[in-house]
């Protein structure tokens, strides 16, 4: 082997080298407007948000839904608890499936079929979500997007926070999966402590337009 070729192979293991030591960075997200959802079902309205190529099995005239409601336990470890449905044109309604947050508590479960949170008393939330809508025209979708609070104490002290963020899209056809899901996309973790989720989560749209 020549010396300019030995030179030239020995830069290219150095640079795969340093590739690999770098975890891969997840793609950039849109700027989202949060959705305001009401108690009950709440019908979703899109102005050009759903992406066309991630939701090819999404039919014209399809439309869909969002219901929220209560589960009152008499306690402080009451929630709220929310399913998303597709309705077709032909009358048909079917489930849409979120991903698991990334290191949840309920590691057993592939797909949830539904959101809770966990308000606690409310002045110190552990888990919140919201429903969002990209205001990038280049990059459409609807979001949801989780709040976790990390506690390792009391909880109502303060502790550091992630935010998971899931897009819609359709999926491949797995065994288990629902036609459409929201798909866990990237991990925030924020910098500094929260004494509430609820607070953790007003940083996902705190740079909206």
């Amino acid at each position: 082997m020549n010396r300019k070729r030995k030179r030239l192979l020995l830069s290219l293991c150095g640079l795969f080298a340093m590739l690999g030591a770098y975890p891969a960075q997840a793609s950039p997200l849109p700027a989202l407007k949060p959705l305001t959802l009401g108690d009950g079902e709440t019908k979703l309205t899109f102005t050009s948000a759903l992406d066309p190529q991630r939701l090819w099995a999404v039919v014209p005239g399809t439309s869909f839904s969002v219901i929220k409601t209560w589960r009152e336990n008499g306690n402080a470890w009451s929630y709220h608890f929310a399913i998303v449905l597709l309705h077709d044109p032909d009358g048909k309604t079917t489930l849409i499936g979120f991903d698991p947050i990334p290191n949840g508590k309920d590691k057993a479960q592939a797909l949830r079929d539904h959101l809770i949170d966990t308000p606690h008393t409310g002045e110190d939330a552990l888990l919140s979500f919201a429903f969002a809508q990209s205001t990038d025209p280049h990059d459409p979708g609807l979001f949801v997007v989780e709040a976790l609070r990390h506690q390792d104490g009391p909880v109502p002290d303060p502790a550091p926070a992630s935010l998971y963020y899931f897009r819609l899209v359709a999926s491949d056809g797995d065994p288990g999966w629902t036609p459409l899901y929201f798909r866990y996309e990237k991990t925030v973790d924020l910098p500094g402590q929260f004494v509430s989720s609820d607070d953790a989560l007003e940083k996902a749209f705190s740079h909206r337009s």
